[in-house]
């Protein structure tokens, strides 16, 4: 494995990142799949992936369900460079332009970088975190115990405070036949 490592006011470092992928346009699984080939690409290790779930859509109406998933691994970029690889590797991977929260061949969003807190582009921690259960249930299943730097809290609790406001939406884990 070979470790690449950012230079930074004279210290070695690596962040661990959080990406969530998504996908509501035929085929979904194809598309994640290409989504986490751009990534590792970038990946100096650690890398885990949480279960891919079919979820509801959020936005307009008449969206197909989507493909969720969550990955994590370690980084030695800067926070700029990462979120203009993300939105490239959109476009290479398909994505059309078609307004705010509409359908979409790919997603990357930017969860975490580290424990940084930055506002401007980009923003991190992902503002919509907190709202989201198709981002923290498989940020859940990789992890549990990882800190929100703003709110300290976990996202096991950050997933519980959601639950108990407003209740579980139907996920359903998608198996190797689904596309």
């Amino acid at each position: 494995m070979t470790c690449r490592f950012n230079y930074i006011n004279g210290v070695d470092s690596l962040e661990r990142i959080f990406v969530a992928l998504g996908s509501n346009i035929a085929p979904r699984g194809k598309r994640l799949e290409e989504g986490r080939d751009m990534l590792r690409r970038i990946s100096s290790g650690g890398w885990k992936e949480s279960p891919v779930y079919e979820t509801p859509p959020v936005g307009p109406e008449g969206q197909d369900p989507y493909f969720n998933q969550v990955v994590s691994f370690w980084y030695a970029g800067t926070p700029t460079r990462l979120l203009n690889y993300l939105k490239g590797s959109e476009l290479v991977l398909g994505r059309k332009a078609r307004g705010h929260w509409n359908s979409r061949e790919i997603d990357l969003d930017l969860l975490y970088y580290g424990n940084k807190v930055l506002s401007g582009r980009p923003q991190v921690p992902h503002g919509e975190i907190l709202h989201r259960q198709f981002v923290l249930v498989p940020m859940n299943d990789i992890a549990p115990d990882w800190r929100d730097p703003l709110s300290g809290n976990t996202v096991k609790g950050l997933l519980a405070d959601l639950l108990n406001r407003e209740g579980k939406i139907p996920f359903r884990l998608v198996t190797g036949e689904d596309n």
